[in-house]
């Protein structure tokens, strides 16, 4: 039997039966530890009647009787269900991530998550508005929006009030859910339509140093286990072009006056075309390489430069002013702009520093992009199982969208990508090639979970 208080298995399994109205204390307190004992409170609740560390049933004064006795059961009990992922500020954790990959199709697969998996629970941003990507774990909190940024980092309690839906307030949606069930009819927390895991659909989340913050910021094992993580993966080359073009006319259109000074603070304000970056980077790659270089330690470099832009920030509004500092800074900033994209593409040594970080290699599923597009309803499925919950309505999904695409025209692609050489191409496709073989290493060695492949 699992360790009640680690709710591993919170995320979907077991059935509930509401008590009868009017039966007595006794009854209701025998349904508790028969449910204990054949595993729906354990597998659903997480924590029931049953302390982690021994035998403590609850006051039977304190469930009340009839109507009463069973409002106060569900209530507990739907309150239980969240576990560990309520704050001292009874503020609810995001439990699932979908952490990227940046420009695989992010944007499309988690308004499908949201739309299909009727769990999850969308964050929302300082308006009160449903938001994907929340950016906390790779700014500490200083991200706003594209326009306005934080000048200091926010603490994870902090920051959860303006971001977090209360436990109380998941809980007692929940519990009306599971008061509509009765004997006759059980209730199922895997197929329950009930929002009540938050997600944060960052994919700016695959990135060298992002899976160590994300464990500093739940500290409890029981906390740790209930987390999953979502990457969808797709080509290499295409995904970098596509980072390219995309960020090189992120600010065309929108932004206003200060359109010009965010620019300066993307990679691609260094480069003309993409084929332009391309060379410089696989020309430095041998250097980056080198025992000490960049790639021994990227988390870390990449670190040193968001706190060097941080302290580029303009005090009268938090907003970047793109200026490069000082010359050290101006050379941290350059290896940022030439591999940046590239540690992100690294996909294998991005999952091991999630696994480094404390996390096991089955609280994560990679899926392909293709998979995802071509077959939708089968990728959601799969999301869904991996969570442990339920989706629905995916006869009616029809084929996947990319939301972003046709953002950038046939033509402007093609100026932007402009003339890559082969021998560029083949110097990028041989560095990250042991990348892609060590997905699947991951996947037959150490229970990496890999949709389609």
């Amino acid at each position: 039997m699992r360790d009640v208080e680690e709710g591993t298995a919170l995320l979907g399994e077991g059935r509930w039966t509401k008590p009868r109205e009017g039966t007595s204390a006794a009854r209701v307190a025998a349904v508790a530890v028969s449910a204990l004992a054949t595993a729906a409170l354990i597998a659903v609740v997480g924590v029931s009647v049953l302390s982690a560390r021994g035998v403590t049933r609850e006051p039977i004064s304190e469930l009340g009787t009839g109507r009463q006795q069973a409002g106060s059961f569900v209530t507990a009990t739907a309150r239980r269900s969240l576990g560990p992922m309520c704050t001292e500020d009874d503020r609810l954790m995001p439990s699932v991530f979908l952490i990227g990959v940046e420009k695989c199709g992010t944007t499309s697969l988690y308004d499908d998550m949201t739309a299909h998996i009727p769990a999850l629970r969308p964050m929302h941003d300082d308006e009160g508005t449903p938001a994907k990507e929340m950016r906390y774990f790779d700014t500490g909190g200083r991200f706003v929006n594209m326009l306005k940024w934080n000048k200091d980092p926010t603490p994870f309690r902090e920051w959860l009030t303006r971001h977090a839906d209360t436990c109380a307030a998941v809980a007692s949606s929940l519990a009306n859910e599971m008061s509509a069930h009765g004997p006759d009819d059980p209730f199922d927390m895997a197929a329950s339509r009930t929002p009540r895991l938050h997600v944060d659909g960052t994919p700016a989340y695959f990135n060298a140093g992002v899976g160590a913050k994300i464990a500093d910021a739940y500290p409890r094992p029981e906390q740790r286990r209930r987390l999953r993580f979502v990457a969808a993966v797709c080509d290499p080359e295409t995904r970098l072009k596509s980072a390219f073009t995309f960020f090189k006319t992120l600010y065309n259109g929108w932004g206003g006056d200060r359109a010009g000074v965010w620019e300066r603070n993307l990679y691609t304000h260094y480069f003309a075309t993409y084929a332009d970056w391309l060379r410089q980077t696989v020309a430095a790659l041998p250097e980056a390489s080198k025992p000490g270089g960049l790639f021994d330690n990227p988390g870390a470099r990449m670190a040193e430069t968001l706190d060097g832009d941080a302290e580029d920030a303009d005090d009268a509004d938090g907003e970047s002013v793109g200026g490069l500092g000082s010359e050290e800074h101006a050379e941290r900033r350059r290896m940022k702009n030439l591999f940046n994209e590239v540690v992100k593409t690294r996909y294998e040594s991005v999952l091991r520093e999630y696994l480094d970080a404390g996390f096991s290699a089955d609280q994560f599923l990679v899926l392909p992009n293709s998979y995802y597009f071509e077959r939708p309803a089968d990728a959601l499925r799969d999301i869904a199982s991996h969570v442990g919950v339920a989706a629905s309505d995916l006869d009616v999904i029809g084929d996947a969208a990319h939301a972003n695409a046709g953002r950038v025209d046939a033509a402007t692609r093609a100026r932007l990508v402009g003339d890559v050489r082969d021998g560029d191409r083949d110097a990028l496709r041989e560095h990250l090639r042991p990348q892609l073989e060590g997905l699947r290493r991951l996947h037959c060695e150490e229970g990496l979970k890999m949709a389609a492949w």
